[in-house]
């Protein structure tokens, strides 16, 4: 019986084969036309970087270079029946640290989290995330203020101040080694604004041509900061100078002092302000004792502003002060002895003069424009009795002999070496003797 039935199953046995065979093609071709294998196109798949801690932990930080940690296009191969539940976010794409390569580039694993995943082939546009790896620094920056926009006219920008002046910032060595200043801006109209501004301001990095760094690995401890903005009113007022001293022998201040007069504009509060009429320099600025030549000086004028006074142009923080000195000169003029007369003779009385010689000679000291136009005949002189009486503390005079001064009429600043004097005579009208 046994014998009989291998016989019978082994009978025509490559008939049953390809009828096997048939029947699974048939199958197949069935399964193709009822639910073909498609191919669908998703893209912008992100990748999930897994164990970054392996690298922060040890005091490293990383960068994925050139977006390789999205998948621009990723094309699935699946049957129809479950190709059509397919959604972007069904696609799974990770990257494990702990697979990092000496070339410091992670391979990516896909997977779907739906079923059936191996009737499933997904190929990716790229294969590998590429990293940059350094060392994490960190620095801490001084933080500076400014402001965009223009104010009243007669008010300006006075002093800007933040409630914290440092920022610390960290990030990988290459970005952090940028960035060389941190400033917070106030950028907003304040046109017409007279008093003082309370805001926030968001800071920014720039490095050392003043361009701004943007760059998403770097992290800052605050990222706004509290700023006060002052407004301050300003005024143009005289600056002021004055002398101590006296020049050399033989030397003479002329003219006023160059630069004596000169405008400023100062800034402040108005209630401070209002009160400032000029800026007096004092007089040891400039002491010109002894000095046989002009003094020029350089004068820092914020010494010398009133308190919560400032310059609102640093322009005028210097101001240059020219004091002329010159050295006299002499001249020698002949005068005629005609030139000299007695005035202011009181009633009652008469007088002369004597010991003069008929011509003589004075010595004019002055600058060189003041005595370079004497002419001695242009000269007079006289003796005043009046002024002569008033100097002695005279009501009346007695007569007498007396040795009194010439006065000539010299040009303001001109003197003589040396005086002229002559004898007076006084009598009173009548007196014989």
């Amino acid at each position: 019986m046994k014998g009989k039935l291998i016989k019978k199953l082994t009978h025509n046995i490559g008939l049953k084969i390809a009828s096997v065979l048939l029947a699974v093609v048939l199958w197949l071709v069935v399964i193709s036309i009822n639910n073909p294998t498609t191919s669908e196109s998703f893209y912008n798949i992100p990748v999930t970087l897994l164990n970054t801690d392996m690298i922060t932990d040890s005091g490293r930080v990383f960068e994925v270079l050139d977006g390789t940690d999205n998948i621009s296009r990723v094309t699935v191969r699946a049957p129809r029946s479950i190709a059509s539940e397919l959604k972007a976010e069904n696609i799974i794409a990770t990257a494990d640290v702990n697979e990092l390569s000496s070339l410091d580039t992670i391979s990516i694993k896909l997977s779907t989290n739906i079923a059936n995943q191996r009737e499933i082939t997904l190929i990716p546009s790229h294969d590998i995330i590429r990293l940059k790896i350094e060392n994490k620094r960190s620095k801490a920056l001084a933080l500076k203020a400014s402001v965009t926009g223009s104010v009243e006219d007669g008010y300006m920008i006075g002093d800007i101040s933040t409630d914290q002046n440092l920022v610390r910032i960290s990030g990988p060595e290459s970005a952090i080694d940028q960035v060389v200043r941190a400033t917070a801006n106030v950028d907003m109209d304040i046109t017409g604004v007279t008093s003082d501004i309370v805001t926030n301001a968001e800071i920014r990095l720039y490095d050392k041509e003043d361009n701004l760094i943007e760059n998403s690995n770097i992290s800052m401890n605050i990222k706004t900061v509290g700023v006060k903005v002052s407004i301050w009113q300003t005024a143009s007022v005289p600056v002021n100078f004055s002398l101590t001293g006296t020049p050399g022998a033989g030397s003479r201040v002329t003219g006023e002092i160059e630069g004596n007069g000169s405008t400023i504009k100062i800034a402040g509060k108005s209630n401070v302000i209002r009160n400032v009429s000029s800026i007096e320099v004092p007089a040891e600025e400039l002491d010109i004792t002894d000095m046989t030549e002009s003094l020029v000086k350089d004068i820092d004028i914020r010494r010398y502003l009133p308190d919560n006074v400032f310059l609102a142009d640093n322009a005028d923080a210097v101001k240059t002060v020219t004091v002329n000195i010159e050295r006299e000169v002499s001249k020698r003029l002949q005068i005629r002895e005609e030139n000299v007369r007695v005035t202011n003779i009181p009633e009652g009385y008469e007088a002369s003069i004597s010991g003069l010689e008929e011509s003589f000679i004075v010595e004019a000291i002055g600058l060189a424009e003041e005595v370079s136009e004497l002419r001695g005949g242009d000269l007079n002189g006289t003796v005043d009795i009046s002024a002569w009486m008033q100097q002695h503390g005279m009501d009346s005079p007695d007569p007498g002999f007396y040795t009194v001064e010439v006065a000539f009429d010299l040009p303001e600043g001109v003197t003589l070496l040396e005086p002229v004097t002559v004898t007076l005579h006084i009598s009173e009208i009548g007196d014989e003797e």
